[in-house]
């Protein structure tokens, strides 16, 4: 075993366990490997494994890592902020993390509908209110998804959050416990037509076992894996 392996099973190990301590099945939890500092090299070596869901964060350096990877069937998550001007390097990307602004949310749609797809994506929340995080406030992540889900072009899926590096362990575990009351909160009422909350993204490597813990059910870790670089 190799050591991308072994970091790779480790972290998974970990999941299963923390899912299992919190009465959810180990499965649950879909893990979501960070390769901006990866090569395609070391994306094909977990491939290999059987993995399938990668993050990039950068554009258009993420859909160079796709197209040098060239293996179908990967799903490639863009985690990064988004310049509306970079909007077009995203079709080949199945889940947008960072819907995090009105006027992206309108970019989006305007490109969407010109193309004719449909970008899925999570709605960013900032959820610790650092001014140096993007995403909508807390009280504001339900107005934006009803807003942004009307939109021609967009699928809302379920919500995001990148909480303050420095926060101690106790205090992350209190924002993590924040949003995903949000998210069960609109996964009860009524969203738009085709929108709906079916992933809660949080965590990184650092902070996974707080946010599995709290009830994330997709995680974003690259330097427990790769051992190298951040996970956003």
């Amino acid at each position: 075993m190799n050591g991308l392996e072994k970091s790779y099973r480790n972290v998974r190990d970990n999941i299963a366990r923390i899912a299992q301590e919190n009465g959810r099945d180990a499965e649950a939890v879909a893990l979501v490997a960070v390769s901006k500092e990866a090569t395609a090299e070391q994306v094909l070596g977990l491939a290999a494994l059987g993995h399938i869901h990668f993050g990039e964060n950068r554009l258009p350096a993420g859909l160079e890592k796709i197209r040098a990877v060239n293996k179908p069937g990967l799903q490639w998550h863009m985690i990064g902020r988004i310049q509306t001007n970079k909007v077009k390097f995203l079709p080949d990307f199945s889940l947008i993390h960072s819907l995090d602004r009105w006027k992206l949310a309108e970019k989006l749609s305007s490109f969407a509908q010109a193309q004719g797809i449909v970008f899925d994506c999570l709605v960013q929340v900032n959820v610790s209110r650092d001014s140096a995080k993007a995403g909508v406030d807390l009280c504001e992540a339900g107005d934006f998804v009803q807003s942004a889900g009307k939109l021609d072009g967009l699928r809302i899926r379920g919500l995001m959050t990148i909480t303050a590096e420095d926060a101690d362990k106790t205090t992350t575990r209190n924002w993590f416990d924040q949003l995903a009351e949000k998210y069960n909160e609109l996964k009860n009422h009524q969203l738009p037509p085709d929108s709906a909350m079916e992933w809660l993204s949080m965590g990184m490597s650092n902070d996974y076992p707080q946010a599995v813990a709290a009830g994330a059910n997709m995680v974003r870790i690259g330097s427990a894996i790769f051992g190298e670089g951040r996970d956003t």
